[in-house]
């Protein structure tokens, strides 16, 4: 417990070298650093006052977790941070016990949190959770049980008027009204007291009452929330170590649930992330001196924000939609020159989806640009609202496949499998940027039903030839015998790659470029697939209910008899890495997909 001045300068003394070790260490590995620096004061105290792990510390998304992550036994292990076999990039039970609860995708803390109080009642359960993720819908349905019933639960929210993207909507305008000091609080309970203490005459009393009333309706943000059943502290300066220890020693004896709302500085202490916080929300290594990161070639995201743009300026029924991550979907461009076409929901990926339904019914043309991992959000409004009304939204699949650093949680490696079983959805995985700026074009028109347009992370492949596209044709690059390599999105560079490794090893073969998978290139697989020994399918996928699976399903309905070897990941969560040593670790690149093509081969001939 801090209780004299020479422990707050500790703490500064700190938190000073703190934020030194996060950019100095950042700087070499990439990471989340503006949100981190924004929390170094409020992590170390929430440790100074209460005792995890006995205590529970949660931060929703966990993004911010880093200090917490110092502050528990871990700082040694920062340079191996989001490496594989290194430190996780969010929190992790698996990781340490200081970690209650996996985090990685927004709005499921105070629900986790919730659930770790009721069963832990001897403990505070704290959980820190931003300005963004507390307008998600997961966790509005959090608060609206938590109120009133919880009462060892301590919420955090940490307002930096930021989460990736500039907030947006009703809610974040509401806290940001939310300006509360103790003054309040202080002023009721100093009418409270003299009540009780004094016997004053029925109208003396009821004036005094009217006056606590109408504070609440002057305090208004403060009166909802404490008529959801919410002990309220704050605003509290987030950078203030007295002010932070003063107000969690009050919330650590309170019955709760309390609320405490604590402002902070997104980037605190590094002038470049300061100005430039979502750029340094995650970020690649960068040069210390000037901030300045390789911004490399271009890359998907990119080819499909310039495309899109040059699109919307020729059509104006067409609408961008993104989830809080306008800038990560390349939409950027479009959003400044067309902000009434390009809406940011916010961290809503449900509404986002539905929403571009209501778009479509009305003869507007929707894309939707969202990350794999954060789509499975919406699974069911792709059901019930999109496709039982077969309704034309165009889904732009962002970080499709293999992520890398921010691992297990982030992984896109689902929206084939689910998109595969859900009715009338085409799914096309283009496999060079001229081919996606192709596909763009096509959904332009395209009035049929939904469509999910996915690829992958990182620079646009390209290859010589044509980039022509045609629903549900596939396109043959390279003419061989006996063995058949049948490759869509990213794996077609993969397999063209090791072209001259597999004719050194005296394996020939047809490599053809599938960019639709959903609908299969039927006449294709018909009159093509009878002429080779061995078929090989590759996706950057799970194996199961995959591209591969749909091909094998196909064949076998049409009495068609050849080995099909399922070139995709095994079964299992996928960890963090970069891409390159998870892709090369599955056997999906290089040597270890020659190894495993020629394995494949050779047991056929045994």
């Amino acid at each position: 417990m801090v209780n004299n001045r020479t422990d707050i300068e500790r703490l500064e003394k700190e938190s000073k070298e703190i934020r030194e070790f996060l950019i100095e260490s950042i700087s070499r590995t990439g990471g989340h650093l503006a949100p981190n620096l924004g929390v170094v004061e409020l992590t170390q105290v929430l440790h100074e006052v209460f005792e995890s792990p006995k205590d529970k510390i949660l931060f929703d998304v966990g993004h911010q977790s880093y200090v917490h992550k110092i502050l528990t036994g871990r700082k040694d292990r920062f340079s191996t941070l989001r490496k594989r076999n290194g430190l996780g990039p969010f929190m992790d039970p698996k990781e340490s016990e200081h970690d209650p609860f996996i985090t990685g995708h927004a709005g499921s803390a105070l629900s986790a949190g919730a659930g770790i109080a009721l069963a832990n009642p001897d403990s505070k359960v704290i959980v820190v959770i931003g300005d963004a993720s507390i307008s998600n819908g997961h966790s509005l349905e959090a608060l609206n049980y938590v109120g009133g019933k919880i009462k060892n639960l301590i919420i955090v929210l940490n307002d930096n008027e930021m989460s990736i993207g500039k907030n947006v909507g009703s809610l974040s305008r509401f806290f940001g009204r939310l300006m509360i000091s103790s003054t309040y609080m202080n002023i009721r309970e100093d009418i409270r007291v003299v009540i009780k203490k004094i016997k004053f005459g029925k109208k003396v009393t009821e004036v005094l009452e009217r006056v606590e009333n109408s504070l609440k309706q002057f305090f208004l943000p403060l009166s909802i929330s404490e008529e959801l059943g919410y002990k309220f502290l704050g605003v509290i300066d987030g950078h203030n170590i007295e002010e932070l220890l003063e107000c969690f020693e009050k919330a650590n004896s309170m019955e709760g649930p309390v609320f405490v709302h604590i402002k902070t500085q997104k980037g605190k202490g590094y002038q470049f992330a300061e100005e430039n916080k979502e750029k340094f929300h995650g970020i690649s290594p960068f040069d210390l001196e000037t901030g300045s990161v390789d911004s490399g070639d271009k890359n998907y995201s990119t080819v499909f924000g310039d495309k899109i743009l040059k699109m919307a300026e020729e059509d104006s029924d067409i609408y961008a939609i993104s989830a809080a991550m306008v800038k990560g979907t390349g939409l950027s461009k479009f959003y400044e020159k067309y902000p009434d076409r390009c809406i940011d929901v916010g961290i809503a990926e449900g509404h986002s989806v539905t929403f571009a339904g209501g778009l479509a019914i009305s003869g507007k043309k929707p894309y939707v640009a969202i990350y794999s991992t954060f789509l499975q959000r919406a699974y069911s409004q792709l059901i019930h609202d999109i496709s039982l009304q077969n309704l034309p939204v165009r889904f732009i699949v962002d970080r499709a496949g293999i992520v890398g650093e921010d691992g297990k949680t982030h992984q896109g490696i689902y929206d084939i499998g689910f998109f595969n079983q859900i009715p009338n959805y085409l799914v096309i995985a283009p496999t060079t940027g001229k081919e996606l700026e192709e596909v763009l074009k096509f959904s332009k028109d395209y009035e049929k039903g939904p469509i999910a347009i996915r690829f992958p992370r990182g620079k646009a492949f390209e290859i010589d030839g044509d980039t022509s596209f045609e629903l549900g044709k596939w396109r043959v690059l390279k003419n061989g015998e006996k063995n058949l390599f049948i490759a869509t999105g990213s794996m077609v560079k993969e397999i063209m790659s090791i072209e001259k490794g597999l004719e050194e090893l005296g394996i020939d073969g047809t490599v053809v470029s599938a960019a639709t998978i959903k609908p299969l290139d039927e006449n294709f697989l018909l009159s093509e697939t009878k002429k080779y020994d061995n078929i090989f399918v590759l996706e950057e996928g799970y194996e199961n209910n995959g591209f591969g699976s749909a091909v094998l399903e196909f064949l076998n309905k049409n009495n068609i008899c050849k080995k099909v070897v399922k070139v995709a990941l095994d079964s299992g969560y996928i960890p963090h890495g970069t891409r390159e040593e998870i892709m090369v670790e599955n056997g999906l690149r290089g040597k270890k997909l020659m190894d495993r093509i020629e394995v494949n081969i050779n047991a056929e001939k045994q």
